[in-house]
């Protein structure tokens, strides 16, 4: 079964992390998927592979910003 090289992050399930610009979706060779915290590499903080759904977190940075209204 080929991979997509862009996996689809709007699943809901995962929560904040389903659109954070610093979650990174892991594949394993058995076909498992989980989303890793790319912020765990320099932050202790933050767990490598959090329990999901993250309802919660001060690291969250949506991939792509909503625009200000006027």
């Amino acid at each position: 079964m080929p991979s997509s090289p862009n996996p689809d992050r709007s699943n809901s399930a995962a929560g904040l992390c389903s659109d954070c610009l610093h979650a990174r979706t892991i594949e394993s060779a058995k076909g498992s998927s989980f989303l890793l915290c790319q912020r765990s590499a320099t932050d202790p903080a933050y767990p490598k592979y959090p329990r999901l759904p993250v309802l919660s977190c001060p690291g969250h940075e949506p991939v792509s910003k909503p625009e200000s209204h006027r």
